[in-house]
């Protein structure tokens, strides 16, 4: 009996009869009477030689997965008596059986014992079975894997995990107190895993997105112990339990560095309802997304900058007005970060020049207007009333503008996280004089970012001036943004049948700063004197100003050349292309319908409708805008006070774009 056997065990399809087989001869050594208790270890004698049985560990076929129990289970288990590895490899083992069995099947189960649970791998590997057994997942499936390798190939890998074992782990002896050396203080985790093994330390993380300093909370619990630490990132949460931990063992750590609180929110403070709702907002929208967003292209559902505008009901229980769900609606969804490039300049109206998600946003609104009015007109329930001869919103409704991030442009030009007090930076401008606040700027061809207009003469493009490589430039978001909180979101063609209408509230995402956005989309122009010189039916709105409580991280990707806009009544979103401003279904080329020509094709259907008038069905696009007498007015108010104020002069695209007809 010099000789070292393997033993695996054998059970037949009905679990009637065991084996021991003895793995040098494949041949049966004893026969085993069926016990009734599987999970106890056997020492019946042996009816051949009386020799004792070794020690075998035997699992029921009822405790197996449902897979397994109409197989013939056969499990490999290491004799006490078998000889050690001949090679030890340089690999994970888990990696060697995908590498030599890429056939491997893998069963795990999961078992419960009160507070404890237990992770029990079964390994399937031509017809054999292997199993591995920790209360870790991970460690489990390298056991299995380690377990095969050592009985089919005579191998162990250098990286497996020590097994469980109940014993307390020994203890480095130390000095209370020592003090700990740069190696450890900068890998502190390594240090806990020497101390008490790896697999005895089981870390659990939580994430909070309130406050960007504290983003991960990790616990770690080791030797009946729980020490918990926050930071930025999960490594570095997962380090500040570790240097709890060696504390606790006895080194002398470094204080942990607790990361300030977040910067409180500038600007008036807010009630519970107003952070409720903008809260309330930001979620509807994303959740809005999400539904939209499976309903385009792959490559159009990458987005940085999305926008939204929420119809707001404040008497939902009136069963004439709007239909919505609940108290507020998303009536418009856009996303988008570019803008059209110089050779892409249509002059028909058929293409997007500007296609940010905030720009985009009030399109979509005038897109919405034009079926309301649709809508009074033929007696359906609609958000428009008469007034005076127009029409107007509804008192009980409101439009409410949501962005993901601050726009781009004046309410964007300053630093989140300088050194210093970051409280100060936030609250309040310290640099109120600087001749760069409150500029205009404009989006720049064939890339990100705003650049200020610094002379007069950079006011001025030219049709074929820009084709022959002068840079096209935009008018910024929150340029434009202020714009409208003069002029109205309707637009010109609209205030032909509606009175202006206002956002209500502006709620941003990351990047908020109530002292730049305000002064960004009307603080800049909020003057008595400039009040004055605009017509009766407008006025400087003032909108309120909402962060959320929780935002999305910085998105560090390549802004994507696609962008898509929804607008309440869609069935699906309409991808556009930014680099023409078009849309596209691989084969043709179509018109976006947010587009000038679309929105002035339902200006001239409106018109006729309402007014049974056909005279603009032969003018240009551009005349039928300058003939909004009261609007062109204001607008030309508001541009002036821009260049009184050294504020800048408003960028125009070539006249060119406007001068067509349908």
């Amino acid at each position: 009996m010099g000789k070292k056997k393997r033993v695996c065990h054998f059970d037949d399809d009905d679990g009637n009869e065991e084996f021991a087989i003895d793995n040098t001869t494949s041949k049966p050594v004893y026969k085993i009477p069926k016990i009734s208790h599987p999970s106890k270890e056997s020492t019946a004698p042996s009816p051949i030689n009386k020799l004792p049985k070794p020690p075998v560990k035997k699992f029921a076929i009822s405790n197996l997965p449902h897979t397994l129990k109409n197989e013939k289970v056969r499990f490999w288990k290491e004799n006490s008596n078998s000889k050690a590895p001949t090679s030890i490899v340089q690999k994970n083992s888990v990696s060697v059986i995908y590498e030599k069995y890429p056939a491997a099947v893998w069963e795990s189960e999961e078992i419960n014992k009160g507070s404890q649970k237990t992770y029990r791998i079964l390994l399937k590997v031509c017809g054999e079975y292997y199993e591995g057994t920790s209360n870790n997942k991970k460690e489990a499936k390298r056991l299995a894997a380690d377990q095969c390798l050592l009985q089919r190939l005579n191998m162990k890998s250098s990286f497996s995990l020590p097994q469980q074992n109940n014993k307390t782990p020994k203890k480095h002896k130390i000095i209370p107190g020592t003090p700990i050396n740069s190696d450890i203080e900068h890998n502190p985790v390594q240090k806990v895993n020497e101390i008490y093994g790896p697999s005895n330390c089981v870390y659990d993380y939580v994430e909070n997105h309130a406050n960007p300093q504290v983003r991960f909370t990790a616990t770690l619990r080791v030797d009946g112990k729980e020490f918990e630490a926050t930071g930025i990132s999960k490594k570095k949460a997962r380090s500040g339990c570790a240097l709890l931990a060696l504390a606790d063992f006895g080194y002398d750590v470094p204080e942990p560095v607790i990361p300030p609180p977040p910067p409180p929110v500038s600007g008036p403070v807010l009630d519970d309802s107003q952070k409720c709702f903008a809260d309330k907002v930001a979620d509807i929208v994303q959740t809005k997304f999400n539904e939209l967003n499976i309903l385009v292209e792959e490559h159009a559902r990458r987005k940085k900058v999305l926008a939204a505008c929420i119809l707001y009901n404040g008497n939902k229980d009136n069963p004439d007005d709007f239909k919505a769900d609940g108290d507020m609606e998303v009536i418009a969804l856009t996303t988008g970060t570019k803008v059209l490039g110089g050779e892409s300049l249509s002059c028909d109206g058929k293409a997007i020049n500007d296609c940010h998600a905030e720009i985009q946003i009030r399109r979509c609104i005038i897109r919405f207007l034009y079926g309301q009015l649709r809508a009074f007109k033929e007696g359906r329930c609609s958000v428009l009333q008469e007034h005076k001869g127009k029409y107007c919103l509804k008192t009980d409704f409101s439009l409410h503008l949501y962005i993901n991030t601050a726009p781009c442009g004046d309410a964007r030009i300053f630093s989140p996280k300088q050194e210093g007090n970051q409280a100060q930076i936030v609250e309040s401008d310290n640099h109120p004089n600087r001749l760069n606040r409150g500029v205009l700027r404009t989006k720049i061809e064939n890339g990100e970012g705003t650049i200020p207009i610094l002379s007069s003469d950079e006011a001025f493009l030219t049709w074929d001036g820009v084709l022959a490589g002068q840079r096209l430039r935009t008018m910024s978001c929150s340029d434009k943004i202020c714009r409208s909180n003069v002029l109205g979101v309707q637009g010109s063609l609209l205030s032909h049948f509606i009175y202006p209408i206002y956002y209500s509230s502006i709620i941003v995402g990351r990047l908020f700063s109530y002292s730049h956005l305000s002064r960004a989309v009307y603080g800049r122009i909020d003057n008595a004197e400039f009040s004055s010189l605009l017509p009766s039916d407008y006025r400087i709105n003032k909108p309120l100003l909402l962060p959320v409580s929780v935002c999305e991280p910085r998105s560090i990707t390549k802004a994507s050349n696609y962008c898509f806009n929804w607008t309440y009544g869609d069935t699906s979103p309409e991808v556009t292309r930014t680099t023409d401003g078009k849309v596209t279904d691989g084969k043709e080329t179509f018109q976006s319908r947010i587009s000038k020509n679309s929105l002035f094709k339902l200006f001239l259907k409106e018109y006729k409708r309402f007014y049974d008038d056909d005279s603009f069905s032969s003018k240009m696009y551009c005349e039928a805008k300058a003939s909004a007498i009261d609007y062109n007015q204001a607008k030309k108010a508001l541009l002036e006070y821009f260049v009184k104020a050294n504020l800048g002069c408003w960028v125009r695209k070539p006249i060119e774009q406007s001068m067509f007809a349908l």
